[in-house]
């Protein structure tokens, strides 16, 4: 019977410190928490909005991902854009401001999302920052850009010089006027 008993007892022991291990490693790993990122607050219609800098990260999570999910699942970039756009993707970086308040927002940060996915964009290659609706932010990072809309992407080249925005609406897609931009043929 003792033997049983600390066989049970050792078992209990090694299992609650496997689970404990896996759990705080999936944790960490799964949601790279930075209490200065994916913040939120109540806008004066009491809904739940991002503000400050913000990740990928807060779009899997309700409420932003009722709006992000279904909108990402559903659209689908031009294949032919997407050759030619790929390999460009490489050579630049990006900054977006965004409301999640907003419908713009809601209807093409998903889409530039899949545009970047499809692209195989690396995640940290996007610094993404929410907007109250005044377009401000609780330390102001949209103030040396000129924010009037959001949605707001920003393309920069590999040296940092910025080479063309989509404001509030792509036209005629996301994936079409990225190319444009990053080619230099974007009509002004």
């Amino acid at each position: 019977m003792k033997n049983y008993l600390l066989l049970f007892a050792t078992a209990l022991a090694l299992a609650s410190c496997a689970g404990t291990k896996q759990s705080t490693s999936t944790t960490t790993a799964h949601t790279g928490i930075n209490p200065n990122e994916n913040r939120e607050e109540k806008s004066p219609a009491g809904e739940t909005i991002l503000i400050g800098p913000t990740t990928r990260v807060a779009f899997d999570q309700a409420p932003h991902s009722n709006w992000f999910h279904p909108t990402y699942q559903r659209y689908t970039p031009n294949a032919k854009i997407m050759e030619e756009l790929t390999p460009l993707l490489e050579t630049v970086t990006f900054k977006a401001f965004v409301g999640s308040w907003c419908i713009d927002t809601q209807r093409d940060l998903p889409r530039f999302f899949k545009v970047l996915d499809m692209g195989r964009v690396p995640l940290t290659k996007l610094q993404m920052y929410s907007l109250r609706e005044d377009r401000t932010s609780p330390t102001g990072e949209e103030k040396p850009y000129n924010i009037t809309a959001v949605p707001t992407f920003i393309v920069y080249n590999k040296d940092g010089k910025e080479l063309g925005r989509i404001v509030e609406v792509a036209y005629p897609t996301i994936e079409m006027q990225l190319l444009n931009i990053i080619k230099g043929t974007e009509k002004k």
